[in-house]
């Protein structure tokens, strides 16, 4: 009760700045590690999208860029398309891993969740009728502990190779 009374002795007018930049931090505290915001469209662990993939109930794709994989390697199971190119090849591309069937179900990852989670409104409207985000992504996040702390299998980055192979499919 002494803080209480010593903040408001002598008036708020010094102590505005202090409280804004309480305030502000608390704020940014909350948004960094508090509840986590529901993500957009339908959402699947990495697991989950890694069996379905391996199982061909749906396609996986890891939709970082290339340095990316480079650094880290792909998902055994999933397709390299980066969106980060032309919209109209990013599509081609994409229809080409689904083998041209824009109902089969497509889960897309990225590093944490966050470009793929504002991926699949585009994406639906563009007329793919089931994306998936794989929300933990590849390091984890809010939503989980993602594909590599969660030991799935990993494929090397190979330029020009963007479909996983038959043996990298084997769980």
């Amino acid at each position: 009760m002494d803080f209480m009374n010593e903040l408001f002795r002598g008036g708020l007018s010094g102590k505005l700045p202090y409280i804004a930049l309480f305030l502000l931090l608390a704020f940014m505290a909350w948004r960094m590690f508090g509840p986590a915001p529901v993500a957009a469209g339908e959402v699947m662990t990495p697991t989950d999208a890694h069996e379905k993939a391996v199982k061909g109930e749906g396609v996986l794709v890891d939709v970082r860029t290339p340095q990316e994989w480079q650094q880290t390697g792909l998902p055994a199971s999933g397709h390299a398309i980066t969106m980060h190119q032309q919209g109209s090849d990013f599509a081609a591309q994409l229809d080409k891993a689904l083998g041209g069937d824009r109902s089969k179900p497509l889960a897309v990852i990225c590093r944490t969740g966050n470009r793929t989670g504002s991926l699949v409104a585009p994406l639906e409207k563009a007329g793919y009728k089931r994306v998936i985000n794989v929300a933990e992504g590849m390091f984890g996040g809010r939503y989980g502990p993602g594909w590599i702390k969660s030991g799935l299998p990993l494929r090397k980055f190979v330029a020009g190779q963007t479909a996983p192979t038959n043996i990298a499919m084997q769980r």
